[in-house]
């Protein structure tokens, strides 16, 4: 956890995001791997991790916020044929 100047702490999670292979649209799908629902598309990679990072941040932000616990997955989805996993840190 970070802090704030004044000391206060600023959360921060592990977003695991899975990849998929342009369609033959081009269309990017981006699915969050440790938190069930979160699927975003969008014209490039970067479009698609925009979305899918500030679909994650709302999601863990509402649970954090309302005191609940994070559903997370207890083991993420495997990586299918050309899909390509991303690390991403998320601050609230």
């Amino acid at each position: 956890m970070s802090a704030l100047p004044g000391g206060q702490p600023v959360p921060v999670f592990n977003c695991v995001v899975h990849i998929a292979p342009p369609a033959a649209d081009g269309t990017i799908v981006a699915c969050v791997a440790n938190l069930a629902g979160i699927e975003c598309r969008g014209r490039s990679e970067r479009e698609a991790l925009v979305q899918v990072v500030a679909a994650f941040k709302a999601a863990v932000g509402r649970y954090h916020a309302a005191g609940e616990p994070i559903p997370w997955l207890s083991e993420s989805t495997s990586l299918a044929p050309g899909e390509t996993e991303r690390l991403i840190a998320v601050h609230l």
